[in-house]
């Protein structure tokens, strides 16, 4: 514990990689229904796991035996390609909600709205990792965390 020096936007941005991975597999609770998983939607799936996995991998920081551990250079150094990752893995989640649009069992133009929701995930990913301004950095990480709790009321209060 002495020798690392803490950073907060680091440690957000972990518990939003944590809380991306379980809101991602309740999502897959819509799938319940489909009768037949093609190659083509197994295919689909990976497309937004894979990704996923990277925005949990690429924030976890190395350790080392000996010496500091600088969680905010770290995050200064990575960000840039940690939120790379989240920003494909809204991007292929986008696609993978267009494409089960009609297994969701939801009505015509239902998709739109969960696409509209989505949104400010990709804009506060691109915040988090290419501002310069360490407050717009803030806005990134904070609106993610934002949205995640969002989430989870959303989801818990309509099943």
């Amino acid at each position: 514990r002495d020798r690392v020096r803490f950073s907060s936007l680091l440690a957000v941005s972990m518990l939003n990689a944590a809380l991306g991975v379980i809101i991602n597999w309740l999502g897959l609770w819509d799938l319940q229904n489909l009768k037949h998983w093609s190659l083509g939607e197994v295919m689909l799936q990976l497309g937004w796991v894979v990704p996923n996995y990277f925005s949990c991998s690429l924030v976890a920081m190395p350790v080392s035996e000996s010496g500091p551990l600088d969680m905010p250079a770290f995050f200064d150094r990575q960000r840039r390609i940690i939120f790379s990752a989240t920003i494909a893995l809204w991007a292929m989640g986008s696609l993978a909600v267009y494409a089960d649009r009609n297994n969701f069992g939801w009505k015509s133009n239902q998709w739109f709205g969960a696409e509209l929701a989505a949104l400010p995930l990709g804009l506060c990913a691109v915040l988090a990792g290419w501002a310069k301004p360490r407050w717009l950095q803030w806005i990134g990480v904070a609106g993610m965390l934002a949205q995640n709790i969002w989430y989870f009321v959303f989801y818990t209060l309509g099943s």
